[in-house]
């Protein structure tokens, strides 16, 4: 049994590492998991980018104040 668990490890070690090993690192594991933590930081990035646009020109809520006054609704 121990030989057996030994060469499921290696397996996938190899099957994890073996486009690295190989020289061919962008299809490796890591380079998936790099280049997909890459595209939702440049998707957050361009979110946060999008929502301080939309918040040019109004201030921040002034001391004391619970919400800036762009929130607040008048009743006619």
């Amino acid at each position: 049994m121990r030989g057996a668990n030994f060469w499921v490890i290696v397996f996938f070690a190899v099957i994890n590492n073996g486009c690295s090993l190989l020289g061919h690192g962008e299809g490796s594991v890591g380079g998936v998991a790099r280049s997909m933590e890459f595209k939702s930081e440049v998707a957050e990035a361009v979110e946060q980018q999008r929502a301080q646009k939309l918040n040019t020109g109004h201030p921040p809520p002034r001391h004391g104040e619970l919400f800036s006054t762009i929130f607040q609704w008048e009743v006619v």
